[in-house]
């Protein structure tokens, strides 16, 4: 039974799932080396004033290069039975989880903000979202009941997935929108400057350039460890958009919009049009 967590992390995505934990009975520890955020995790209630010296489970509520550092250091300090993280990647933390001392399972809940920079307090941001985990070599019945029942108390709705198909769908969901979008604003800055572009920008320019916002250690994090799929797609993506120049009939090009076009609204009749934060 989860009744104490430690979240190492107490950014957005940290604070909101203490805040939400804590209403929910569990006793909640906290580690951040940002003083302020730590500062602020305690006076908000967030976090027991205390440090944690053995909980039923340590929660890495960080970027995936501290994630990694992480696990390639030993233990020290806390007892845990077990160990999940919120990384957007999966394979290469899997890895390492197998060979850490914790039982642990990857975990990616498919939520949070584009500007994650931006403290907000939300203590329902999983609530109704999807909740990625996946097992390690080193995962035990004990630590997947932890898994899912912390899922559980933040109303979260869990998915199992292995780590590799896990890379591979979130290449295309998540990591090459967010390159997209990177892409974008790259080019516009070496073209234009920012008042001459804003002055004329809408939601057109908005939507497709939201993601840039996002933290660039997180960017960084999915082009280091998810690298090959990212790549694989990005190919594919890269010779759709040359075809659509290389098609010389108007009509080709008109049925391939409408095409496109109808199948992105066959998806929003499906499965909602989701807000954009």
């Amino acid at each position: 039974m989860l009744r104490s967590v430690l979240i190492v992390g107490l950014g957005l995505m940290g604070s909101n799932l203490g805040l939400k934990l804590r209403s929910q009975g569990i006793k909640v520890y906290g580690e951040e080396i940002d003083e302020n955020a730590h500062a602020r995790a305690i006076n908000s209630g967030v976090i027991e004033k205390e440090s944690a010296t053995d909980v039923d489970l340590i929660i890495l509520a960080i970027p995936i290069n501290q994630i990694i550092n992480y696990l390639n250091t030993p233990l020290d300090g806390v007892k845990a039975k077990g160990l999940i993280d919120l990384g957007g990647t999966k394979k290469k933390i899997c890895q390492l989880m197998g060979e850490y001392e914790v039982p642990s399972v990857g975990g990616h809940p498919l939520c949070g903000v584009a500007d994650n920079s931006i403290f907000e307090d939300n203590i329902n941001l999983y609530r109704n979202s999807t909740f990625i985990l996946s097992e390690t070599t080193s995962t035990n019945e004990e630590v997947k009941e932890l898994a899912l029942e912390m899922v559980k108390l933040i109303e979260a709705n869990p998915v199992w997935l292995d780590s590799t198909t896990h890379d591979e769908v979130i290449a295309i969901t998540s990591h090459i929108p967010h390159l997209i979008s990177t892409a974008l604003i790259g080019a516009v800055m070496k073209t234009h400057e920012l008042e001459e572009i804003m002055e004329f920008t809408s939601g057109g320019f908005d939507g497709a350039t939201r993601l840039s916002r996002t933290n660039p250690d997180m960017i960084w994090g999915m082009l280091e460890t998810n690298g090959r799929p990212i790549g694989d797609f990005g190919e594919k993506f890269l010779e759709e958009f040359r075809n659509i120049f290389s098609m010389q009939e108007d009509i080709d090009l008109h049925q391939y919009i409408e095409n496109t076009v109808e199948w992105r609204r066959e998806l929003a009749n499906k499965f909602g049009e989701r807000t954009l934060e």
